[in-house]
């Protein structure tokens, strides 16, 4: 885990698993689109439109799977689970940024793949689950390529 909200997050999660479970990646990471609507005020809503689109769809495409996105929010993978988890807004100096609930669980056999590609100033991360596949993206203090080995292993390991 690269960034303090990541540890933050982890530290957290203690009430929310199961017995025997532990950890083994987090990733802060919001529905792909998110920062280009952010942004997109100054492109005459252009890219707020884009953006909004682009959200929509990581949405949809997670919901076929079963699963529920927050922004903010974390995805937190376990020996046995993919959870994700909506967080407060992250402040500075590590503020803020606290897990809030559960939004969805599932089994790591159910986990298909995550895919990592680096971008500009962050990564955009695809999520494959259930045959249905969806796009988070994530800053570049994000621990995206963890992710993505931790999820390798705990299929082996499975």
């Amino acid at each position: 885990m690269k960034s303090k909200q990541e540890h933050k997050v982890k530290e957290e999660m203690g009430p929310f698993l199961e017995e025997g479970e532990e950890v083994r990646a987090v990733l802060i990471a919001r529905p792909r689109g998110w920062t280009q609507s952010m942004a997109g005020g100054r492109t005459l809503g252009v890219g707020q439109a884009i953006g909004g689109r682009a959200q929509k769809q990581a949405r949809t495409g997670a919901e076929e799977a079963g699963i529920k996105l927050a922004s903010p929010g974390a995805i937190v993978l376990t020996q046995k689970r993919l959870l994700t988890v909506q967080t407060g807004e992250a402040l500075v100096m590590g503020k803020g940024g606290s897990v809030k609930e559960v939004l969805s669980a599932i089994p790591v056999s159910d986990v298909d793949s995550i895919k990592v590609k680096r971008l500009l100033l962050g990564y955009v991360v695809t999520l494959k689950v259930r045959g249905s596949e969806f796009k988070l993206e994530a800053n570049a203090a994000a621990g995206a390529k963890p992710m993505a080995e931790a999820l390798e292993r705990a299929k082996i390991e499975a």
